[in-house]
C-alpha cells in the first residue's frame, strides 16, 4: 500500500468535502424541493399561468440539477487525479497550485499565475 504524504492527504480531504457538498446539494434541490414542493403545488388547482411558473420552477430546479451533476462528474476526474498524483499540481507550468486556490476551487487545473495568463485579454494561449 502506497503512504500518503500530508499534502496528499489535505487535498483528498478538500475533495471529499465538497463532493459530500456536491451530493447533499443534489439531493436538496431534486428531492425536498422538487420532489414535495412541487408535486403538493400541482395538487391545487391553478391557471395556465400559475402551471407555466410551475412548470419553470421545475425546469430551473433540473437545470441546477444537471450543473450539479456535471460539477460530480468533475470531481471524480478530480479524484482520479489525486489517486494518480496529478491532483494539484498545474496543468501549464507543473508547478504545486497553493492549497488555498485548491479550497476556493477544488478542480482547479493551474495556479493562479498561469490562470491570470490564460484570462488576459488579447493572449491567445493553446492550452491542449
Amino acid at each position: 500500500m502506497v503512504l500518503k504524504n500530508k499534502r496528499q492527504s489535505r487535498l483528498q480531504e478538500i475533495l471529499e468535502g465538497e463532493k459530500r457538498r456536491l451530493w447533499n446539494e443534489v439531493r436538496v434541490d431534486l428531492f425536498d424541493k422538487l420532489g414535495v414542493d412541487l408535486n403538493k403545488q400541482y395538487d391545487l388547482p391553478q391557471d395556465i399561468g400559475d402551471r407555466g411558473i410551475l412548470d419553470l420552477l421545475e425546469d430551473t430546479g433540473l437545470a441546477i440539477a444537471d450543473i450539479r451533476t456535471e460539477q460530480l462528474i468533475q470531481m471524480e476526474n478530480t479524484l482520479l487525479k489525486l489517486n494518480n498524483g496529478s491532483y494539484g499540481i498545474c496543468d501549464d507550468c507543473g508547478k504545486e497550485i497553493n492549497e488555498a486556490r485548491l479550497h476556493v476551487s477544488p478542480y482547479a487545473a493551474c495556479c493562479t499565475s498561469c490562470q491570470q495568463r490564460r484570462e488576459s485579454p488579447g493572449k491567445a494561449v493553446d492550452h491542449y
